[in-house]
């Protein structure tokens, strides 16, 4: 074979290989086109909505462990998604609990809880004590967690979650299906591991990792971190 057949040759496979990968490109940002029309980016740029009523949508939600003691002064704990700070002095924190639920007997009674944050290493944890009641069992004994009686509220925390916020009830309101406490936050202890390293009374979240509540989604961890408050509005550009 001459070296010109030769060249002929592989210019033809070299030809045939680039017109193979322009094929499969187009092919390929075609499928990536039609993936972004039917994208949410791209819905949500039309702002086209569709009524769903009257529902608990707010997202995400965080998960606290309620601790309280009943009247024998057994500890309890349960889970509660609709809970979060509602005033800053003095600092509190709401949460609201059916009258069904043991947790509100007890708060009703002592005036005092405990909300315990829990990462994602905890998350059966969470889940166990929000499906069974206190009213049956003694939660801590069944889950070998430890109790630890505050010494500023009258409620127990869980020793092995990583946060814990030690309140007291200051108000409570009937909203119907639901009670609302409002609990002044007395204290609030947190595992040294999680703080930050260039701010000792500041939680690294990352470190955290807490978990939190999708309305019937299940629980979702934490995503990437999308800038600081006071400063991501300067991408507007905008001078008021």
């Amino acid at each position: 074979m001459k070296l010109s057949e030769l060249l002929n040759i592989v210019l033809v496979v070299i030809l045939i290989g680039v017109i193979i990968k322009y094929n499969y490109d187009v092919s390929d940002n075609q499928k990536i086109a039609k993936e972004l029309i039917n994208s949410e980016a791209v819905v949500d740029s039309l702002h086209i909505k569709k009524s769903v009523g009257k529902r608990p949508y707010l997202f995400p939600m965080p998960i606290g462990v309620i601790g309280s003691y009943d009247s024998s002064g057994t500890p309890n704990i349960m889970a509660a998604s609709w809970i979060g700070i509602v005033n800053s002095k003095p600092l509190s924190i709401g949460v609201s609990l059916r009258p069904a639920t043991y947790t509100y007997k007890n708060v009703m009674r002592t005036k005092s809880f405990t909300v315990n944050i829990a990462n994602e290493k905890l998350i059966s944890y969470i889940d166990w004590v929000g499906h069974y009641s206190g009213k049956d069992m003694n939660k801590f004994e069944k889950l070998s967690l430890t109790p630890v009686r505050s010494k500023l509220v009258d409620a127990p925390y869980v020793n092995e979650f990583p946060v814990v916020l030690e309140c007291k009830v200051v108000n409570i309101t009937n909203l119907g299906k639901h009670t609302h406490f409002v609990g002044e936050i007395m204290d609030v202890k947190v595992d040294t591991a999680l703080l930050k390293d260039d701010n000792k009374n500041l939680i690294d979240i990352y470190k955290l990792r807490p978990v939190m509540t999708g309305q019937g989604s299940g629980y979702f961890g934490i995503g990437q971190h999308l800038g600081r408050g006071g400063k991501v509005y300067q991408r507007l550009n905008i001078i008021p």
